[in-house]
């Protein structure tokens, strides 16, 4: 699977640039296929629905009701119920996340091929809600199938998750179902900077020396950093928080050089002008 520093889950889901045309801020570029002819790049953004608004709760019983009146994707995929296979799944960097299984019939059928709908981002737990107000069975997005450039007819199998609200499983399949598209297709990334937030800026402050620069050197710094926060959940933020690389980490202290230096926490213009539009509203009423 390949290391995408600083990209968020929702860097992995797949959208046709027609679809999204006012949301676009440069032109798509133009890939020419095997054939000679030139086709439109589809860039890859961020779902409709938040993750937030797609993980399902079973404990509710709303949600609850939802999954009852679902189709669970069957046998025809694999067995759910089956015993694994002997061995440990392959082609994956931790094979011990995931199941063994026997795929069903539709995962090497290309009679009747039907191409897979555009990936979004897995979310924990084994159901998704849907923008019609349904749910859906995320086992449907583990089976990938689409048309290549070449004009062939290409079948993915991705393994389940022993565990479906296992992040870091779900993280890696996103990444790896992503790469599927992007090595045969014309879907291509359009990666969205994923900004420091407070907790993560005051630990960089802490770990930085009166220069300005890592305490215990740079490689310590960024696995004590990834070893914080990345995969976990922030109060306030919507997704789990990214592997970041050391040239984002250097980047950002760059960035905020003068303010680390001077031992404080950098603070996004915007909550600078709330803040000063604030104090000024409070300064307003005293008067």
């Amino acid at each position: 699977m390949d290391s995408e520093d600083d990209l968020t889950d929702s860097d992995v889901d797949v959208v046709p640039t027609r679809g999204v045309a006012k949301r676009a801020t440069r032109p798509t570029k133009k890939a020419k296929t095997v054939a000679g002819v030139y086709e439109e790049q589809l860039f890859l953004v961020n779902p409709v629905m938040k993750r937030m608004k797609r993980i399902v709760d079973p404990s509710n019983p709303r949600d609850a009701g939802l999954i009852r009146q679902a189709t669970k994707a069957g046998p025809e995929y694999y067995d759910s119920e089956a015993d694994d296979l002997p061995g440990e799944v392959q082609s994956v960097k931790h094979p011990e996340w995931y199941r063994n299984v026997k795929w069903g019939p539709i995962a090497s059928d290309y009679t009747h091929f039907q191409q897979s709908e555009p990936h979004v981002q897995f979310v924990p737990g084994r159901w998704e809600h849907q923008p019609d107000g349904t749910v859906r069975d995320q086992k449907h997005k583990l089976l990938v199938k689409f048309v290549d450039n070449n004009g062939k007819q290409k079948i993915f199998t991705n393994p389940p998750p022993k565990d479906w609200n296992h992040q870091e499983a779900l993280t890696a399949l996103n990444k790896r179902i992503a790469q599927q598209w992007r090595r045969s297709t014309n879907y291509r990334f359009r990666p969205v900077v994923c900004a420091y937030v407070r907790e993560e800026r005051v630990w960089i402050s802490k770990n930085l020396n009166d220069e300005g620069k890592p305490t215990d050197g740079w490689k310590s710094f960024v696995d004590a950093f990834n070893a914080a926060f990345h995969n976990k959940m922030l109060s306030g933020q919507d997704d789990p928080r990214p592997l970041r690389s050391q040239s984002s980490l250097t980047k950002e202290i760059e960035r905020f050089s003068a303010v680390y230096k001077a031992g404080r926490i950098p603070v996004p213009a915007r909550n600078q002008e709330n803040r000063a539009a604030g104090k000024a509203k409070r300064q307003a009423k005293k008067a």
